[in-house]
Formats: C-alpha cells, sequence, structure tokens
C-alpha cells in the first residue's frame, strides 16, 4: 500500500482515495532541555526544543502545570528550527511539569512530560551508565556508579533518537545497584510482560543484530551515556550479531558477555565491533543519499498527478531534486525542498497547478508548474540534486518522435504505471495513494 509524506491527504477534489496506509509524520519535537538543570527559587527556566514539520509551524509553546493549574507561553523561533520560551521564576518546593506542544494547522504534536521542583538538592546523574543491553532477551540495565541511592524520576532513554522509556517517581537506583527494563514484547522467566512494572518496560524492540543507538539522559534533557553502534552495517563480513549481551567490563569499555541481567557482569573477552573495545566513535558521516532508489512510477494526464516511488528501504531526502518536462526549454518545473522526504518503500505524490485551484490546502511543495495531457506526447524526467538524470518516461509519436505536445489518442481516465510499483511501463488504471496493479496494458505511442 502507497505511503505518502504529507499527514492529512484528504479527499481532495476526488483526485485521490481514502489513504488507507501508515502516514508519515507531520512534526517532530526532539532534544527537549531546559536550564539550568538545578533550579533555586528565582531562577527562570529557558525551555528549548528542537520542531520540524513538513508544514509551515502554526504555533509552538510550552504548556506547564503548577498545582493543578495549566499555563501556556509561545515558544520563539530561532535558527535551526530551535523554539525556546522561559517558565517564570517560583518559591522553594514548587514543582513544575510542561510539555512542548506545536501544530501546522493540519496535526498537533506534543513532547513527553519533564518535570522539575525548584530548591531541590541537584542530583548526580552522571554516576549513572547503560551498563548490559541484551537484544536476545530485550533488556536494557542501568547501573549506579555512585556512593549514593538515586531517585531516577525524569531520567528517560532514546533509541535511535526516539524516547522509549521516561522513569517516574517509583523507580530508585542503589549506590551500586541496578535498574533492569525490559522491553514491552517479551516475556520474562515464563510470566507474561503484563506482570512485569509499567516503570520498568521500554517501548520499543531491541535487536541483536541491527545497528543500534541507546541514549541516557538526564530530567533536563542532558545525555548522561550514549551507546552508539551505528557505524557498522549488518551484512559487514566482519559483524558479529550478539551472542547474549553488550555487557561492560570491569574497564568500562564494551565487550560481547553472557547475559547477567540485574547483576554483576561477566568480563567478555571479544571487543565489541563498531564500538573498538568500548570507545563511542564519533557518530559517521551521512552517506551520500541513494537516489537510485527512486522512480518516476505513476503519471496521469487525466487528473494531473505524479508520483514517485522509494524502491529503497531507508527515507530519501528530494530536497534539490527536480523535474522538467518536454524539451526542457521552461526549466524545472518542480523542485523538492527539506521538507519533501520519500519514506522507505512509499511514495511522494505531486499534482499539478492546473487543479491547484481545486485543492487549495495541498503543500505548495508538492506542486509542479505545467500542465499534463492525458492526449499529447510527453516526457517527463527526474533529475537528481547534481544534475544527472535519475529517471525518465516518454510517451512519443511514432509520426513524430522527439517532438513534444503532439496530439495522440486520449488515454483518460488511465495512468501510465509502472505495473507492479517500479517494474515496467503500462497502461492501468490510476492509483494515487494505492499499489499500482500487477499488470497494466502497453502503452500507445500512436
Amino acid at each position: 500500500m502507497k505511503k505518502i509524506m504529507f499527514v492529512a491527504l484528504a479527499l481532495l477534489m476526488g483526485l485521490a482515495s481514502c489513504v488507507k496506509d501508515k502516514q508519515y509524520p507531520g512534526i517532530t519535537i526532539s532534544n527537549v532541555t531546559y536550564n539550568p538543570t538545578a533550579v533555586q527559587e528565582d531562577d527562570e527556566v529557558t525551555v528549548t526544543a528542537t520542531i520540524t514539520s513538513f508544514q509551515k509551524i502554526r504555533e509552538a509553546k510550552v504548556v506547564y502545570t503548577i498545582d493543578g493549574e495549566s499555563l501556556t507561553l509561545a515558544m520563539t523561533e530561532g535558527t535551526d528550527n530551535l523554539y525556546k520560551a522561559v517558565i517564570p521564576a517560583f518559591a522553594d518546593g514548587t514543582t513544575v511539569s510542561f510539555y512542548v506542544e506545536a501544530d501546522n494547522n493540519e496535526v498537533t504534536a506534543a513532547s513527553p512530560v519533564m518535570e522539575y521542583t525548584v530548591g531541590a538538592v541537584a542530583v548526580d546523574y552522571s554516576v549513572l551508565r547503560l551498563n548490559e543491553l541484551n537484544g536476545n532477551d530485550k533488556f536494557i540495565e542501568i547501573y549506579n556508579a555512585g556512593a549514593d541511592a538515586i531517585n531516577l524520576n525524569g531520567v528517560y532513554i532514546e533509541k535511535d533518537g526516539a524516547q522509549n522509556w521516561l522513569a517516574d517517581n517509583t523507580v530508585k537506583i542503589d549506590a551500586g545497584g541496578y535498574v533492569l527494563l525490559y522491553s514491552e514484547d517479551v516475556t520474562i522467566e515464563g510470566a507474561a510482560q503484563a506482570g512485569y512494572p509499567e516503570s520498568l518496560t521500554f517501548h520499543s524492540g531491541l535487536s541483536a543484530k541491527k545497528n543500534v543507538r541507546i541514549q541516557l539522559f538526564t530530567p533536563a534533557g542532558v545525555s548522561i551515556d550514549d551507546f552508539n553502534l551505528t557505524n557498522i552495517e549488518a551484512n559487514d563480513p566482519a559483524y558479529i550479531p550478539a551472542p547474549a549481551s553488550y555487557s561492560r567490563n570491569a574497564d568500562g569499555k564494551w565487550y560481547y558477555a553472557d547475559a547477567t541481567p540485574g547483576a554483576v557482569n561477566v568480563d567478555g573477552t571479544v571487543a565489541l565491533l563498531g564500538l573498538e573495545g568500548g570507545v563511542t566513535p564519533e557518530p559517521p558521516t551521512p552517506e551520500e543519499p541513494d537516489y537510485t532508489n527512486l522512480v518516476l512510477n505513476e503519471l496521469n494526464g487525466d487528473t494531473k498527478f505524479i508520483e514517485i516511488y522509494n524502491k529503497g528501504n531507508v527515507d530519501l531526502s528530494l530536497e534539490g531534486m527536480y523535474i522538467m518536462k518536454d524539451d526542457y526549454v521552461a526549466g524545472a518545473t518542480w523542485t523538492g525542498d527539506a521538507t519533501v522526504v520519500a519514506p522507505a518503500g512509499g511514495y511522494v505524490l505531486l499534482y499539478s497547478e492546473d487543479v491547484q485551484a481545486d485543492m487549495p490546502d495541498y503543500p505548495e511543495a508538492l506542486i509542479f508548474h505545467s500542465g499534463f495531457s492525458a492526449k499529447k506526447s510527453v516526457r517527463i524526467t527526474l533529475f537528481m540534486p547534481d544534475g544527472t538524470v535519475r529517471d525518465e518516461f516518454t510517451r512519443e509519436s511514432s509520426a513524430a518522435p522527439g517532438e513534444w505536445g503532439v496530439g495522440l489518442s486520449n488515454v483518460a481516465p488511465k495512468s501510465y504505471a509502472r505495473t507492479p510499483d517500479g517494474s515496467d511501463w503500462k497502461l492501468a488504471d490510476a492509483t494515487p495513494g494505492e499499489a499500482n496493479p500487477a499488470t497494466g496494458d502497453d502503452i500507445p505511442q500512436e
């Protein structure tokens, strides 16, 4: 089923059938932090967050609660999608909980709730560390290397950049002790996962044979520990899936080792490939996008849309990619910006400006600026940002090859479609927002 990049693609002028597939999220709120982290009576608290959206953010705000009363603060936008607001000072003993909320007229998103108490004794979270990770039994172990017990209320974990666990006030860790978290999708010692405390359950999977990044944060959003196993590919001949756990030896470095959930680790002898014995590497330099997985997939001159399909298993930004028509004299009819992303195995659907008046809420980033006919010869070419041709469709007149706009038979309401997705061009029923048919008819070139 087709996945379309923008949230809330409704039934616009009847051009697309009901979108039945998972939609790509429209707003992302990340890197929520507050400063100072040890709040005193006279301190104002600055809340910052990175907010990105496929459409312009209409409003971003901090919603905070004092003694059961909810108040809001508008956030101001700075550079690099960074938003901030300042919570006023409160008296000692005041507990303030807050979250960040944003909307773009189409969808509203909110961050997890964070909390601080004015005048509370500062906690040294730096003594906490990720100690053992197991993708077979699916647990995460946190160790307290300090001399005092710590209440972990507000401490949280992110997996691959998304929060999957947030400690509440019931989660405490003794000096020299452990907190053991299990994934929501496992059983423990033969018992149903439902019997394990929700406060000790993280909400994501965990694999022993895939790249993964697990990060531990203070309640204020400051990084404490970072297990960054993202610089080794699973298909590397040297890659070793974890037979049991990724585990810290007594020297603090990461090794493959036997599982010891909630107990002292057994020193492993094989250094963890990808962390080189426990030294967390710098994040790898992003590779150039693999544009070879992007193809023109369906073209319709009746309802005037162009569909791009991502055959790969990695989301791809279409920023800088562009489309030209016919003899290219008019220049690019569409250029992708940073908001346009083709999800893995998914689609980006563009409509002509000819129908824009009938669908005024359709994102401008998904409008191409030219007409498109179902009864004329046409050439549509998709270019990579460096000007290299990525894919091309031509319907030429057999009497006048290479000439565009020549009258031909009318194929409306059919589409020129790769059948099935990503395969050969055929004439088939239009399926914007859904999988192309498995087969079709030859495209008439008379």
